[in-house]
Formats: C-alpha cells, structure tokens, sequence
C-alpha cells in the first residue's frame, strides 16, 4: 500500500515549495510517502517528472452532464469561465476531445490511475438539493460519455485506467451495490478502478463526530459486494464532518439574487461554504485504519486542504499516527 499526496500544478500550490519540483519531493519524502497525486490544469503540469508522479485527478466539471445530454440549454453567450470550468466544454464533441487529451496526458506522465469524478450539480443545488437529474440518469449519461470517449483508443481501452470517485450529489455515491451495478453494467471498457473518498462518503452520511464517521463508511462498505470493494484500488482518505452544517444552511431556497448573479461570483460565494461542508481533515481516531483493512487499496492519498505547507504536513503527521505510521 502506497502512500501519496495531493498537491495541483497551480502556481498558488508548487509556490508553498520554491517553485522546485525537488523540493516537493523532499517534502514527500519526509511525509513518509512515495508520490504525488496531481490535480491536473495548473500551470507547471508539463514540468513535473515523473518519478514524482504515482496518479492524477482530472478536471472535475460539476455541469458537464447537461452539456453531454442537453447541449441545447447551454446558452451559445454562456460565460467562458464557465463554459471551461463548469461545462468542461462549448459542444459535447469539444467534451470529449478535451478529455481524451487529460487521459492522453496522464498516460505520458506515467499515473498509475487518472481519477474522473461521477457526479453533476447545477449552481442553485448546493442549496435546495432539488436535483434536475436523478442518481440514475447521472449515472447512465456518465457511463455514454465514457464509452464515447473510450472508442477513440486503441482497442476501446483508455491509456491509463480511469478512477471512478464518489461524491454526495446525483452520481456514484456508494451508497448501494444497486447503484454501482447499475453504472458499471453500462461500461463498455475493462480499465477502471473506483477511487473511495472517505470524506465524500461522510458527506452523504450525515455525520457528525468522527466516530460516527468511520462507523457508517464501514456500514456502507458492508452493503458492497466484494467484487466492488476489489475494485476499490485507491483511496482519498479524509474526514468530514459536517452533518450539523448541511442542515443549518441547504436544503433551502438559494440567497436572494444568486441566480442573477455572473458564474464567478456565484463560485466565490459557494466555495467558503464547500469547505466548511467537505472539510478534508486529518483522522486523528486510530479505528480509521479499520476502513483500508477492509478494502485493502493499492494507494492511500493523504488529500487535505490546507493554506501552507506547514499546515498541510501537519496534517498529514497527524493522519499518519493515527494510522500507526510514526
């Protein structure tokens, strides 16, 4: 079991390290890990050597299932920052193609696995919950545009596998084999990994201490079959613990004048309310190993949010005893 980092290629991360990919791998090294999971997009992507490298997180794009089943209600003036950010894309066509080119650049990069998160959420969502797509419908469009996208390969397999990863929205959440066996029964290519992320899964469990956390992630990972859980090659561990918080400010009516407002504002309102809600801690309560004992996954990444490299090593530190490392 392999134990890796997140860090982006965004200027504002590989600064916290002299702008030296070196330096980040000391900063690995004296973690007591052995590699980087990269959030692609940044600016320094192409820079970063590959003895660095163990996976990538492709660009995750909280609209791009409308814009693959309903490419007519994206407005033809939308919002470039939009159109690239939340869309991924002006056409369903440009969609795949700027995704076939991450999966092309994972595969240069040497990642052992490229994570691609299953899940849309329209703006206004965050708040009401009132979802214009079901689980289901997410999940059938998902598994038609990875299909699409895979054919274009050599023998309809993508260069590096794709990770699967959960969230708490309509999409893959790991909340019944039904689910699971829905989105993988439509899947026309065999190289795939899930990618479990640990705090995800806390968000779509109402939790509130972290105790309860790791109770129900593993309640949850009860209802899985072991074929699923085999499947569970890698996993994002961090706690989140923020049940209190979702009741207290969604399941409501959007602020007035959200929708009026242009995407960026609309982004810099709901991003302080993202990480209250999916915090990224450090477990700090040593039953959490009990969570990879049962999946026993190939990669643990340590993937916390942090605003300096002090703070995130501390964090890291503190997962790694819980967890029996130091």
């Amino acid at each position: 079991m392999k134990e890796i980092i997140n860090i982006s290629g965004y200027s504002v991360d590989l600064s916290r390290y002299n702008d030296s990919w070196e330096d980040v791998r000391t900063f690995v090294q004296n973690m007591g890990c052995s590699g980087v999971e990269l959030l692609m997009g940044g600016e320094h992507d192409d820079t970063i050597p590959r003895f660095l490298i163990s996976s990538v997180h492709l660009p995750g794009w909280l609209g791009w299932v409308r814009l693959w089943r309903e490419p007519e209600t994206v407005p033809v003036g939308c919002d470039p920052l939009k159109k690239s950010y939340y869309f991924g894309a002006a056409t369903p066509g440009d969609l795949v193609r700027t995704f076939c080119d991450n999966l092309t650049k994972a595969a240069r990069l040497g990642a052992a696995y490229a994570v691609f998160h299953i899940t849309h959420i329209e703006l206004d969502e965050f708040f009401t919950r009132n979802h214009r797509y079901t689980r289901w419908e997410v999940l059938s469009s998902a598994a038609s545009f990875l299909n699409t996208a895979c054919k274009s390969f050599h023998g309809g397999e993508p260069p590096v596998p794709i990770g699967f990863e959960n969230l708490w929205w309509p999409g893959l959440t790991f909340l019944s084999q039904e689910e699971v066996d829905y989105f993988v029964d439509r899947l026309e290519f065999d190289n795939w990994i899930f990618v479990l992320d640990t705090g995800h899964l806390m968000n779509a469990l109402d939790v509130n201490n972290e105790v309860e956390g790791i109770q129900k992630v593993l309640s949850a990972l009860n209802r899985l079959s072991d074929k699923t859980l085999e499947r569970i090659q890698s996993v994002h561990l961090q706690c989140s613990i923020s049940g209190q918080y979702q009741k207290e400010h969604f399941f409501c009516r959007p602020p007035q004048g959200f929708t009026d407002l242009d995407y960026g504002d609309q982004i810099s309102l709901l991003m302080p309310m993202i990480s209250e809600l999916d915090q990224h801690l450090p477990f700090k309560n040593p039953e959490c190993i009990q969570i990879l004992e049962k999946i026993r996954p190939d990669y643990v990444v340590h993937e916390f949010t942090s605003r300096s490299r002090e703070e995130l090593e501390k964090k890291i530190m503190t997962q790694r005893k819980a967890l029996k490392k130091i």
